[in-house]
């Protein structure tokens, strides 16, 4: 566990998010990333020749350009190719969360990353009105986390 509590300090992009990478636009796609997090998925995506911005409402993490700005707060019309999730989805409003990544995709645009477990049939619900979920399974990590990809309608 960190200091904070929060869980464990990890010091590696998520497997979830490089494992997804296969199933998603190739770069030199236009990539959202929701948080900065530890930066290291920002950092991944960007060495693979993606066109990264992380939005972070608060000071990103060392060496990560960011936009400094409350994710579902912000409109960026449908700028982007993809949007990378790796927890941010789990700190607040879902639906809400939801609705800025619609709003940040492009139509055929993809959601992609690691979600919460819980209710999946919930999850999917919330997802429904603007995307198809193409991909969605357990990431095989102990804390049940779906790795899953949603295009953009």
């Amino acid at each position: 566990m960190n200091a904070s509590g929060a869980g464990p300090i990890v010091d590696r992009p998520s497997p979830v998010v490089l494992r997804l990478l296969p199933h998603v636009h190739p770069p030199p796609a236009r990539v959202l990333v929701a948080t900065a997090g530890s930066g290291h998925e920002a950092r991944a995506l960007d060495a693979r020749g993606y066109d990264v911005v992380v939005v972070e409402a608060g000071e990103a993490p060392g060496g990560i350009p960011a936009l400094a700005a409350h994710f579902v707060a912000t409109d960026f019309a449908g700028g982007f190719d993809l949007v990378c999730e790796h927890g941010g989805m789990d700190t607040g409003d879902r639906r809400a969360w939801v609705a800025a990544a619609a709003r940040a995709l492009r139509p055929g645009g993809q959601l992609f990353g690691s979600f919460a477990p819980g209710d999946v049939s919930a999850l999917l619900h919330l997802l429904a009105p603007a995307f198809d979920v193409i991909r969605c399974h357990p990431g095989g990590f102990s804390d049940g986390r779906l790795e899953l990809v949603a295009v953009r309608r």
